[in-house]
């Protein structure tokens, strides 16, 4: 498997050093992981939670799931939907570009 590095050349991941093997092979376990609970959490608020209010079930509080989507939960479900919104979102992000440039960025920018 192929890359290109910093300056155009093509480089095989063979070629990348240790200490970068296990970043890559960390930093992509981790996304799958969190983007894995995601993904899980909000299929299931899609699936099991109602589209409008049930008071007798204490489900009032309004998310909105993939795509946009309002469904109604309850204030601990609705508590653990925002706090995997607000922090697992960027860190996913973080990740990304994290890997993006780990690959990108030269193996030995020194060496000519």
């Amino acid at each position: 498997m192929g890359f290109f590095d910093g300056w155009g050349q093509l480089q095989h991941l063979g070629d990348l050093p240790l200490w970068r093997k296990l970043m890559l092979g960390c930093i992509v376990g981790l996304w799958v992981l969190l983007g894995t609970r995601h993904v899980s959490k909000a299929a299931d608020l899609y699936a099991s939670a109602p589209h409008i209010p049930v008071p007798e079930a204490k489900q009032v509080y309004p998310v909105h799931v993939e795509g946009g989507y309002l469904r109604y939960v309850t204030k601990k479900e609705a508590e653990e939907w925002e706090c995997l919104n607000t922090t697992i979102g960027p860190i996913i992000g973080v990740l990304a570009v994290t890997m993006g440039l780990l690959l990108v960025l030269p193996c030995n920018p020194r060496a000519s």
